[in-house]
């Protein structure tokens, strides 16, 4: 059964994609993000445009890899096939709406209503 998205779910796939850089860097990668850029980890799942936009602009091209590992490791995590994505923030987006409207769905409708008395003889 695939994993419900959460923000638990998004900051580890990230912190895997980041890992690819090597801990240290990576280390580095969060500071700048948090000190440049005003992104702490913690809020990034809410943030996932700015946060997407933000590595484009600081890796530039290179970006690519990593929205590649942030897709792949994505896909493993929710069982959906998401490597042809557009991009990582674009698939949290969707994920997140697909989510929120199973939930919706599959809300358990059983006998919310009082029986009918129309047919009780008093």
């Amino acid at each position: 059964m695939p994993n419900q998205i959460d923000d638990e779910l998004i900051l580890g796939v990230i912190e895997k994609g980041l890992s690819a850089l090597g801990e240290n860097p990576k280390n580095a990668l969060w500071f700048c993000l948090k000190k440049d850029f005003n992104l702490d980890p913690q809020n990034v799942p809410e943030n996932i445009e700015a946060f997407e936009q933000t590595l484009q602009r600081f890796f530039g091209l290179g970006y690519n890899f990593l929205q590649t590992l942030f897709l792949k490791y994505l896909s493993e995590a929710t069982g959906e096939d998401l490597l042809s994505s557009p991009s990582f923030a674009e698939c949290v987006i969707r994920l997140r709406a697909k989510a929120s409207a199973d939930s919706t769905q599959n809300v358990t409708v059983g006998d919310s209503k009082p029986p009918s008395t129309q047919f009780i003889k008093e």
